[in-house]
């Protein structure tokens, strides 16, 4: 009898702490669901977008003197060593991948586009730039060029863009020598109805790891058709909650 009672006091011990287990390993996994990781060694301090009209560098008229015009955005992607990391870590690779216009805009058509690599700016707007596929890799290096597609293996900037394209284009004979989002106006292209909403997922890789979050941006981020041009700088990415990846 008494052997049994012992046998049952054993049984329930170890349900209670089967139960416990299983109680602090939903709590685990609800946090961390919640918090992601909160101890990476790098992480992404910033994201910084400029929005505007520019010129087509795909020519109408062989002559040069009418282009299509786009409405462009460029956003740009700050990386930083995470110094609480105790670890020595280097970034193998960044991606921007799973690329999605989640909403469309009401005119136009989104391409996306890598940055230049013959000229003297950040991005050219033209087929031969556009991104084939839906993902955009940049790989670890010595230093960080936008250019070849490489970031400093301890943090750096790299960039991508959107170009919303087919709206119109504009003669420089009709006296239309400044470029900016107020030409719209005269195409009767209001700010709503350029508005569209990319999605994606950011990827940073490092030696043996691999770290995810999935990040939605609404471009542009306020109204061009006004003010030529906008501009957003996000700072607080506690928003961006990345996990690990296998």
């Amino acid at each position: 009898m008494q052997t049994q009672l012992k046998d049952k006091i054993k049984t329930a011990i170890a349900a209670v702490i089967l139960i416990l287990l299983i109680f602090i390993a939903i709590i685990i996994t609800y946090k961390y669901n919640i918090e992601g990781e909160v101890n990476m060694p790098f992480k992404l301090s910033k994201i910084v977008i400029g929005s505007m009209v520019v010129s087509s560098d795909n020519p109408i008229t062989n002559d040069g003197l009418e282009n299509e015009i786009v409405q462009n955005n460029g956003i740009y992607f700050e990386i930083k060593k995470n110094e609480k990391y105790e670890k020595d870590a280097t970034i193998k690779s960044i991606e921007i991948s799973n690329i999605v216009i989640k909403i469309p805009p009401k005119k136009g058509y989104i391409k996306t586009y890598i940055p230049n690599t013959t000229e003297n700016k950040k991005f050219t707007y033209s087929d031969n730039y556009i991104l084939e596929g839906n993902s955009l890799t940049y790989k670890g290096a010595s230093k960080s060029d936008t250019t070849t597609l490489e970031i400093n293996n301890q943090g750096g900037i790299i960039a991508i863009a959107f170009g919303n394209t087919k709206l119109g284009t504009y003669n420089i004979m009709n006296g239309e020598t400044i470029i900016d989002g107020t030409m719209l106006n005269g195409m009767n292209i209001t700010d709503e109805d350029i508005k569209f909403t990319v999605n994606f997922d950011f990827i940073i890789n490092t030696e043996g790891k691999k770290y995810k979050t999935n990040i939605n941006l609404d471009l542009p981020p306020s109204e061009i058709t006004k003010q030529g041009k906008s501009s957003l700088e996000i700072t607080d990415t506690s928003k961006y909650i990345f996990k690990r990846e296998k």
